[in-house]
């Protein structure tokens, strides 16, 4: 139980130059920390902790019965309601798996909380607020399976029971075929209803940045409540409103509404998406109308005239993007941000600036300058490049009268929204997410058609956009590690043929586009047939960029694994095989010039005395010196097959090692990942419950929540912010709550532990909502040191807390 020690000493990531070329801002080469052969499984038993059984029995007696409360619990945002009425029973050690470091602490049980006799108005309210959760889900799934049935019996034929058959056809013929996506899908599974529902919002709604729509959802929702209330669960129109209901949700569950938020134009949910899309081929997400007539520039339609409930449910898609970027905030940006020309934005073209009939991309970006060198500056190290801030007047100059295209660097840095949503995105797709907006004026093109090393969801923001989007190439460049050059038209032409997608993107449309994919894209004027809108802008297009999978492919995985395996083995104390030297002369019949081909080459000689050896016949008839050569031909095989042979035992000896240090390079990229992301965007139900609340007078912010306590229910603000790993028999916890927007503008500063502190900060790191853990409840020797760790943590700003009843002052701590 030694003291906690926190490490000043910054990690040692180097900081790149960015790629330009490339979606994402950030650099293709990330720093790979060393790996360690200790390490720690950290297994998250998911039920730490809870409120008294005293407050939920009074909870249970003062919230809303619901008949199907049990089979919606779990559709209504994984919000902890159950009721554990086990007498005490220590709720961690159901858990069936458990971490090494917690087997060895077997003897110590971590309890529920206490019972109180203190009312808990907080947790009670929360409750009942829970029930009317459920029982308004259970509305939503009572109408939709009504409307299901009605719709069955109505349009049962010969044709279905067919296309049902040749289903289970498939069915059959893909069993046990269920690859990673599968099992991802089935582990994050909810109700399609709710899911379906939630997806209505916008992006802003779910990410509760919509303050209007926050005000007027809590404003009604008593009101709302009421009404209810008085319709019976079979009433025809009873309407729910998702407002009401996002906010109770976890931050996994958002992360999941929010995807399925963006491609819901598309019909698709997120299991579908992951399962037949990602990764694989294009997803549009958008209106039907824009891109039913033919993109042929004579094509003229007449606009059509639509139904009032068509142009409402119109105008509520275009404007379902607001909120994250347009003309006037990039102008405030580069105003108030002094963004630099190569850093920040570039200014771009697509055209044929030399006149002999080729296209080709032109960047307007001035040249960064050499920093003049002061006397007392040392000459080592490379030279520092001053970059030249952007004059907003000359920006715009480019973009109305020379028909550039603004794109702009990392908009998340100067956007809370944008960072917001992308931090979300990070919990869903569990990997680094960046961002690149770009304004294109009408007819111009900005960019050479090219394939990225990312994938990219394009959020249409305004204006419209043509995209043509193409095959790869060949298998080789199916899912690149890295982005291609600029192709030109002709080789567009002449090696991929026609698009496998020639789609107009207007405001609110999504389009998904994994790596590797070709494509190239055109501002037009709005497509013939479309109505104008008003608010809808068309004199430009300005589309939002956000990225993923750079550089997290199994290719990256084995990069880590691979290297330290062969380290691992070669030093091991159990062989010396792999330190062995190498055989005598090996290079005299191992390399390229010495492959077997089977006597295919031989010369006829050799052949011959081949022939005669094989089929039995006398050996003086063949020719001696042939017969010589062919045996030592052979000798030669059999020297190669030898080498083989001892280094597939070797190479099979690492493979073997590698395998039992998969926990280990997890804990490296998953290192290299806290180190890569972006910060928690945390939104104000976390916020409330951090020390950043406290700090900011959060109104009802419990006085002594500045402090951690015993009875202190604790957990993880955010699930996948922190991680814990054994590095020189020390507890080591990595989080990314300081780092920077800038990619690796801030180095990762670990936090050092004694390693018997190691399995209460496991307890406290894999406690997410919606549960709790109890401070006085964590495996540890004494009080005062559970106290401190806790304290830590929640000084870092990674812990949330809460106190549901007078603080126990029994115990103190410096």
């Amino acid at each position: 139980m030694g003291k906690k020690r926190r490490n000043i000493q910054k990690s040692s990531d180097d900081h790149h130059q960015f790629n330009l070329d490339k979606f994402d801002d950030r650099p293709d080469d990330a720093t790979k920390l060393p790996i360690k052969n200790d390490h720690l499984k950290t297994v998250n038993d998911g039920n730490g902790g809870g409120m008294s059984r005293a407050a939920k029995k009074r909870a249970k007696k003062r919230a809303k019965t619901s008949s199907s409360s049990t089979t919606a619990e779990a559709a209504a945002a994984d919000i902890d309601v159950s009721n554990n009425d086990g007498g005490g029973e220590d709720v961690a050690s159901k858990s069936e798996t458990k971490s090494p470091m917690l087997k060895k602490l077997d003897s110590e049980k971590m309890q529920l909380p206490l019972d109180s006799d203190d009312d808990d108005d907080a947790i009670i309210q929360q409750r009942e607020k829970t029930q009317v959760l459920v029982s308004k889900v259970d509305k939503v799934k009572k109408k939709k399976k009504k409307k299901d049935k009605k719709s069955k019996e109505k349009h049962i034929s010969v044709k279905d029971s067919e296309a049902t058959m040749d289903t289970d056809d498939e069915d059959d013929d893909n069993d046990g075929d269920l690859d990673m996506n599968d099992m991802e899908a089935e582990d994050d599974d909810i109700e399609p209803e709710l899911e379906e529902l939630l997806s209505t919002l916008t992006p802003l709604q779910i990410l509760l940045l919509d303050r209007g729509a926050a005000s007027a959802s809590d404003s009604k929702e008593s009101d709302d409540e009421a009404e209810e209330e008085a319709v019976p669960d079979d009433a025809e129109g009873a309407i729910i409103d998702p407002r009401h209901l996002i906010g109770d949700i976890t931050t996994e569950l958002r992360a999941r509404i929010l995807l399925s938020s963006l491609l819901s134009p598309s019909g698709v949910t997120v299991n579908e998406f992951y399962q037949q899309y990602w990764g694989k081929r294009p997803l549009l997400a958008a209106l039907d109308d824009i891109n039913e007539n033919d993109n042929d520039d004579n094509n003229e339609v007449s606009p059509r005239k639509i139904s009032p409930e068509a142009a409402s449910e119109a105008a509520k898609h275009v404007s379902r993007l607001n909120g994250f970027l347009n003309r006037t905030i990039i102008d405030e940006m580069i105003r108030k941000n002094k963004l630099r020309y190569g850093l920040d934005l570039n200014v771009t073209r697509y055209t044929d600036s030399i006149g002999n009939g080729l296209r080709h991309r032109i960047t307007l970006d001035p040249p960064p300058q050499k920093k003049k060198r002061s006397k007392n500056t040392n000459d080592d190290g490379e030279e520092e490049l001053e970059y030249v801030v952007a004059n907003p007047n000359d920006v715009w100059s480019n973009v109305d009268t020379s028909q550039c295209t603004v794109r702009l660097l990392r908009p998340h840095e100067h956007s809370d929204n944008i960072h917001t949503l992308l931090s979300i995105l990070e919990s869903e797709f569990g990997c680094m997410v960046g961002s690149n907006a770009y304004l294109t004026p009408l007819n111009s093109q900005g960019f050479a058609p090219h394939y990225d090393d990312v994938d990219v969801f394009i959020l249409q923001l305004e204006g419209y956009k043509r995209w043509r989007v193409y095959a790869p190439f060949n298998k080789r460049e199916t899912l690149p590690r890295e982005s291609s050059r600029d192709y030109t038209d002709k080789e567009v032409e002449e090696n991929i043929g026609e698009e496998e997608m020639d789609v107009v993107l207007g405001p609110g449309d999504v389009l998904y586009l994994p790596r590797g994919w070709i494509h190239q894209a055109e501002t037009v004027s709005r497509p013939a047939g479309v109505p104008k809108m008003g608010g809808v802008k068309d004199d430009h297009s300005l589309h939002l960029t956000v990225s993923a999978m750079q550089n997290w492919c199994w290719a990256d995985f084995l990069e880590i694994l691979i290297p330290e395996a062969l380290e691992s083995a070669a030093t091991s104390d159990k062989s010396t095989s792999l330190r062995e030297g190498l055989p005598r002369n090996f290079v005299n019949y191992m390399g390229t010039m010495h492959q077997d081909d089977d006597g295919e080459t031989l010369p006829e000689g050799l052949k011959q005395a081949s022939a005669a050896l094989k089929s039995g016949e006398d050996g003086e008839q063949v020719d001696e010196d042939a017969l010589t050569e062919l045996k030592a031909q052979r000798r030669i095989r059999a020297q190669q097959q030898h080498f083989k042979d001892e280094a597939k035992k070797r190479i099979m000896r690492v493979c073997k090692q590698a395998m039992s240090m998969l926990d280990d390079a997890c804990d490296q990229i998953g290192k290299r990942f806290l180190s890569d992301r972006l910060p928690p965007a945390l939104l104000e139900p976390e916020r409330a419950l951090t020390k950043e609340a406290y700090a900011n007078k959060v109104a009802n912010y419990h006085d002594a929540a500045k402090k951690i306590w015993p009875n202190t229910l604790c957990r993880l603000v955010r699930p996948g912010i922190a991680r814990l790993v054994i590095e020189d028999s020390q507890a080591v916890l990595y989080h990314c709550n300081d780092n920077s927007r800038v990619y690796h503008g801030t180095p990762l500063s670990p936090m050092e532990f004694e390693i018997d502190d190691a399995p209460a900060i496991e307890q406290l790191l894999t406690t997410v909502e919606p549960h709790w853990i109890m401070v006085k409840d964590l495996i540890h020797g004494d009080v005062e040191d559970k106290m401190e760790i806790a304290q830590a943590l929640y000084d870092e700003g990674i812990l949330a807390t809460m106190l549901t009843e007078s603080p126990d002052r029994s115990v103190q701590t410096g």
